[in-house]
């Protein structure tokens, strides 16, 4: 039997509620998604950094992992049934397709969980529950169902019998790691789900006898202890002078761990900004295989937060506003909006396998000068850093993180 407690997983879950504005509005018909252009990874890559900067500067010195991949999944089936400029402010910050007639799937990494090996776990379960006072279009029913295959269910929303059965439902798609999402009854008339499971090793494990306790710097000057993992290994590495970088793969080399570990006094936002100035694809483009040595520390995270502040300082604005763009997903005549977003996940990082994730904001500035590697790299985690887990062939990013205090992500 597994002992998932030794396992490392890194996991996610998301809610989504939509409100009611009594105001009528015309009935309208939902159109198809557009597959994935090539480079769409890229946008919603920058989307998920850009979201997690803006985190990072709301939520000082705090540790933070949030899933851009569950978050685009869950915007994903608003898009498909949303019009006006709702759907055109989603399509243009999130970096969603067209609407077209199309109904294929427009995530880079929305197949990764039937290409992956049988060591690695990659579950993607959404839901969607809805009030029985309201009427979803049988459109939009079929529609969300061919490309995101959620669960639906009718029921009374606002009750403690509802709050369980969603809770349960987020449990069970997350192997219990995520048990409380959804702390009071929700309001009607619709809540969507997603939630988003991974578990993974390394393709080569630390050893736990080469642990080793240290010092961690945070920002600010203080300073706390941490077990250090270490090991010696040939991987993908960067070395600029705003930062070091590294890509730990798990088994089966498809899905890896990125690490970013800023140079002293150059600052983690600074370099998550410089890396967001469109060049995230090139810098992950960039490495090459060296070899050196690795001290990262062991930890864990959890992390809840409403998004719709942060989101809405993106640019996505009007699904938050009563208006007639969600006309195509109801069969009624009010005016419906968007009124929470919350986000929780959970992390851990150990000798067996690690999760993480990595963000990054869009803004101009220069870009850092790549250096040569000459010598052996000795990268050594003691002060706060990014962390990201990403597929290597669709650069889909699926979780992304900081890790600024230790102190409080103790195992």
């Amino acid at each position: 039997m597994i002992n998932l407690l030794r396992l490392p997983f890194l996991l996610g879950g998301l809610i989504l509620g939509m409100g009611i504005n009594s105001c009528p509005a015309e009935p309208g018909r939902a159109a198809g998604l557009a597959k994935a252009e090539p480079g769409r990874a890229d946008q919603t890559n920058l989307f998920g950094v850009s979201l997690l900067v803006k985190l990072m500067a709301d939520r000082n010195q705090e540790n933070i992992v949030i899933s851009p991949f569950s978050l685009e999944l869950a915007l994903g089936m608003v898009y498909a049934g949303c019009s006006g400029t709702s759907a055109d402010e989603l399509r243009r910050v999130v970096g969603f397709g067209p609407q077209t007639g199309s109904r294929e799937v427009l995530f880079p990494g929305m197949a990764l969980y039937s290409a992956l090996p049988s060591t690695i776990t990659l579950k993607i379960a959404n839901s969607l529950w809805c009030d029985r006072s309201a009427k979803l279009r049988p459109a939009f029913e079929a529609k969300v169902k061919d490309l995101f295959n959620p669960e639906i269910q009718s029921v009374d929303l606002e009750t403690a019998g509802s709050m369980k059965a969603i809770n349960d439902w987020v449990a069970k798609a997350t192997e219990n790691r995520i048990t409380d999402l959804i702390q009071k009854p929700p309001k009607p008339p619709l809540v969507l789900i997603n939630a988003v499971y991974f578990k993974g090793a390394w393709e080569h494990a630390f050893s736990a006898a080469q642990n080793f306790p240290a010092q961690f710097n945070r920002d600010g000057g203080e300073s706390c202890q941490v077990t250090m993992m270490k090991r010696s290994l040939s991987a993908p590495y960067l070395e600029t002078d705003d930062f070091q970088a590294i890509k730990l793969p798990y088994n089966g080399g498809r899905l890896e761990m990125l690490l970013i570990l800023p140079a002293k006094g150059a600052g983690l936002s600074a370099v998550l900004e410089r890396l967001s100035n469109g060049a995230w694809k090139q810098t992950i483009d960039e490495f090459t295989e060296a070899s050196g040595t690795i001290s990262l520390p062991r930890f864990k995270v959890t992390y809840r937060d409403s998004l719709v502040s942060p989101l809405t300082q993106l640019g996505i604005k009007a699904v938050f506003e009563p208006s007639k763009d969600f006309a195509p997903m109801f069969e009624d005549s009010r005016k419906f909006f968007v009124s929470n977003i919350i986000q929780q996940t959970y992390l851990r990082v150990d000798e067996n396998g690690s999760e993480a994730a990595a963000a990054t904001e869009v803004q101009i500035e220069a870009s850092a000068i790549r250096r040569s590697i000459q010598k052996p790299f000795n990268l050594v985690f003691d002060h706060p850093f990014l962390f990201a887990i990403m597929d290597d062939q669709s650069g889909q990013l699926l979780f992304a993180g900081v890790l600024r205090d230790p102190d409080q992500a103790k195992l």
